[in-house]
């Protein structure tokens, strides 16, 4: 499993353009996976074209949740997908994606197995606002990448515990924790070691006091990235 940073605040690549937002490809067992777009859409279309990335190749698409930093250029996107890959949505979305009806459309109102160990857990994380994040079950345990985690973090973590019991072994994307005080994010950092988290890839709204806490928490079992990152995952 490899999963590519198309788009973060931070930039790893200069030649790739940076910007507040989040996208991600992550390639696993044979699928490719965009999960967001980020919030700009020229942004977004110049980085996958020097990535090598190709829309029409992707097999599934979900959109955390429906915040103009996650779905940057979502009509041209949608248009550029091949016949039948999967575009899955949390509840209340509010983009109408239905003139699309090359592709398949799934709303995932809680937690939903999308493919063979594929999956996506939708919580609330605000009024009328549902965010949903990717889990995927690896050999190494269970990896989760989030968008902005509005519902919380740790919640996010605990309510794929229960419905994927074992070891959480990455957990990746943006914390929520941006303006959070230190001594609160500290208290988040002790909560995903006593959860078991064996490796963190915060980025995009964690907050660079959080992102720090995690570096010196988590030491060689931390990822520093931002766009145009590569990470490389035991599947």
């Amino acid at each position: 499993m490899t999963i590519t940073v198309i788009y973060d605040n931070r930039c790893e690549k200069p030649a790739l353009q940076e910007g507040w937002g989040f996208s991600v490809l992550v390639d696993f067992e044979g699928r490719k996976i965009l999960f967001d777009t980020g919030g700009y859409p020229k942004a977004f279309f110049s980085n996958i074209d020097k990535l090598g990335i190709r829309l029409d190749e992707v097999t599934h698409l979900l959109f955390s949740h429906r915040h103009w930093d996650h779905m940057a250029g979502f009509d041209e996107v949608l248009s550029k997908l091949r016949r039948g890959t999967q575009v899955i949505l949390p509840r209340f979305f509010w983009r109408s994606p239905f003139k699309h009806r090359h592709l398949q459309f799934k709303t995932v109102k809680s937690f939903s197995e999308i493919d063979r160990n594929i999956f996506s857990i939708s919580l609330k994380g605000g009024r009328m606002l549902y965010e949903q994040s990717l889990v995927l079950k690896t050999a190494q345990g269970t990896a989760i990448i989030t968008g902005c985690a509005h519902p919380g973090i740790v919640n996010i973590i605990r309510a794929t515990q229960e419905k994927l019991p074992g070891n959480v072994s990455f957990v990746m994307g943006g914390f929520h924790l941006l303006f959070t005080p230190g001594h609160v994010s500290a208290g988040i950092v002790e909560d995903f070691k006593e959860l078991g988290v064996q490796k963190v890839a915060p980025c995009h709204c964690s907050g660079d006091h959080t992102i720090r806490q995690f570096q010196e928490a988590y030491t060689d079992r931390f990822f520093k990235i931002g766009t145009g990152s590569v990470i490389p995952l035991g599947s």
